[in-house]
């Protein structure tokens, strides 16, 4: 009899016990739940652009620093490559626009695409894979209600003078910008130039070139990562009919994958300031950059024993703690 009334006792104990920690798991379930603001959810991005096993460029270039600012990212590689042109050589291969299309068609079962903030588009090797990327992201942005990503375009052309990319990707991109729907554009000099047949010789050029383009192709924010201007490189932003430039700090270096990465600091940055960009927003996405570059330099110098002329992988992830 002593046994049994210890049980029950025990049993009694046990059934008040579960039934605290219910009560206390559900009070704490309640109060994280009531402390999750909207604006404190995820942002998403989904990034179309190249990918490269070893090395930072294209969605390499992209993915990390935006995780670590918070975002979300879902990432479509349009080339695998064992590395980037840079080396000398590389192994691997080019998305076929089939595969791109399966790729996005299969995103639309599991997920609806408008649910993204951003879409980002950046290198693409070929006009047939560029034409999926556009067929696909319009249908996306044409949808007449809810929520509508803001679509944010690279155009991965070339550098320098040169192309880096097959000539038939040009008209596509006309394409792109003509469908209205870019909220903001992110070229090098040589790409503004190309993609607008205005050359920028000075200043009054530059602004004549970059009103038209926003103008012709009804693209609210323009920015143009470095525009050389007597001897010196100015980052060029435009928005709302406002130009304006910020001075670019050189290091006299060449980086490779730099590029992806700006446009992933000014995708942060234009969505942190209400889908706008502004002269503080592009001094803070260039200081970050600087910093980043910098880094990357100094580890070089260290590395090799002498300043290099070009550094192959920016160090993204050793540079972190300036994201």
């Amino acid at each position: 009899m002593e046994a049994l009334l210890w049980y029950l006792f025990e049993s009694s104990n046990m059934l008040k016990l579960k039934t605290l920690k219910m009560i206390f798991f559900s009070h704490i379930h309640n109060t994280h739940a009531a402390q999750i603001h909207p604006r404190h959810t995820m942002k998403s991005l989904l990034s179309i652009s190249s990918h490269v096993v070893h090395g930072y460029v294209g969605n390499r270039a992209i993915t990390f620093p935006l995780q670590y600012m918070g975002w979300d990212v879902d990432a479509i590689n349009t080339t695998n490559y064992s590395n980037h042109p840079g080396y000398g050589s590389l192994q691997g291969s080019a998305s076929a626009p089939d595969a791109i299309r399966d790729v996005l068609q299969g995103l639309h079962h599991v997920l609806d695409l408008n649910s993204y903030d951003l879409i980002l588009t950046g290198y693409t090797p070929n006009a047939g894979v560029l034409s999926v990327v556009k067929d696909e992201v319009v249908q996306v942005l044409q949808k007449q209600d809810g929520k509508i990503p803001h679509w944010i375009v690279d155009p991965v052309l070339g550098d320098n003078g040169r192309l880096y990319v097959s000539e038939k990707v040009i008209p596509v991109y006309k394409e792109i910008l003509s469908t209205g729907l870019v909220s903001l554009i992110t070229p090098n000099q040589f790409e503004f130039e190309t993609l607008s047949e205005a050359k920028i010789i000075d200043w009054q050029t530059c602004e004549v070139a970059v009103k038209a383009f926003a103008e012709n192709y009804k693209v609210g924010s323009i920015v143009i990562s470095s525009v050389e201007i007597d001897n010196q490189l100015h980052c060029v932003g435009y928005t709302d009919g406002n130009i304006f430039s910020k001075p670019i700090h050189k290091i006299d270096c060449d980086f490779n994958g730099c590029g992806d990465l700006f446009t992933g600091l000014v995708a942060n940055s234009y969505y942190d300031n209400g889908y706008n960009i502004t002269p503080e927003s592009i001094a803070s996405v260039l200081s970050t950059l600087h910093n980043i570059l910098q880094f990357s330099f100094d580890f070089e110098l260290q590395k090799q024993g002498q300043a290099p002329k070009v550094v192959k992988d920016i160090k993204i992830v050793a540079a972190k703690e300036y994201l």
